[in-house]
């Protein structure tokens, strides 16, 4: 019995070093091969999902624009992040708050819809800008800030003028005259490099989207742009 035992376990055919290596290896790749396949889902669902908000920001902004005689809402810092409170007159969510579902609060508070998925995965940073409004549109020759310029108005007291050609007056629709607004961008993911004069210190490093940024247009679409976009 003992020998016929010894004969079946003779024939029984065992993993060589190398097969094992190999399926090892194996097995190596096709764990690499999700981890890359998840953080790609990863990065198309925070793109995704950036861009649905940016939808809702442009809804908000058309639906104000209808309610203030065309006027965009504003004055406004060209700088934004997703905080705001009924002191911050300058932030683009304590303007929109009530066309965002969001109530007014003398407290600050963290408007959700102005959060990027993937800006939020680099956090934390040292300041919480995330967004850049356009405030340089060319419009029949003139460069124009169509939001209105929030620290002029901080200059004069918190007192926006009078006279709708000044600086710190959000500017109507029907302003920015003939442009192609669907392709001249209104909000842009902002980072530091950014292709503006001067971006704060402390924010994103890179492009939370990596190759492209999120941008929301003048007609209200969002959509992703290269780098280097101009319109």
């Amino acid at each position: 019995m003992n020998r016929t035992r010894r004969l079946r376990a003779a024939n029984i055919k065992a993993f060589t070093l190398i097969e094992l290596l190999v399926v090892i290896g194996i097995i190596m790749i096709l764990v690499a091969l999700s981890f890359a396949v998840s953080g790609i889902l990863v990065k198309t669902t925070d793109r995704t999902k950036c861009l649905a908000n940016l939808r809702s920001v442009g809804a908000a902004i058309n639906v104000y624009a209808g309610e203030h005689e065309g006027t965009l809402p504003g004055p406004l810092w060209t700088w934004q992040s997703c905080w705001y409170d009924d002191g911050d007159f300058g932030a683009i969510g304590t303007i929109l708050a009530p066309y965002l579902g969001e109530s007014s609060s003398s407290e600050t508070q963290k408007m959700m819809v102005l959060v990027c998925p993937a800006w939020q995965r680099g956090a934390p940073y040292q300041q919480d800008q995330s967004w850049l409004m356009n405030t340089e549109v060319l419009v029949n020759g003139t460069t124009m800030n169509p939001w209105g310029d929030a620290d002029v108005a901080l200059a004069m007291g918190d007192n926006t003028s009078t006279d709708p050609t000044a600086p710190d007056i959000p500017k109507r629709v029907a302003q920015l005259g003939d442009i192609s607004a669907a392709r001249i961008w209104a909000i842009q993911d902002l980072d530091s490099q950014s292709p503006v004069k001067k971006v704060p210190h402390g924010i994103a490093v890179k492009p939370v989207h990596g190759d492209k940024r999120n941008a929301l247009f003048f007609d209200w679409h969002a959509e992703s742009v290269p780098l280097d976009y101009v319109p």
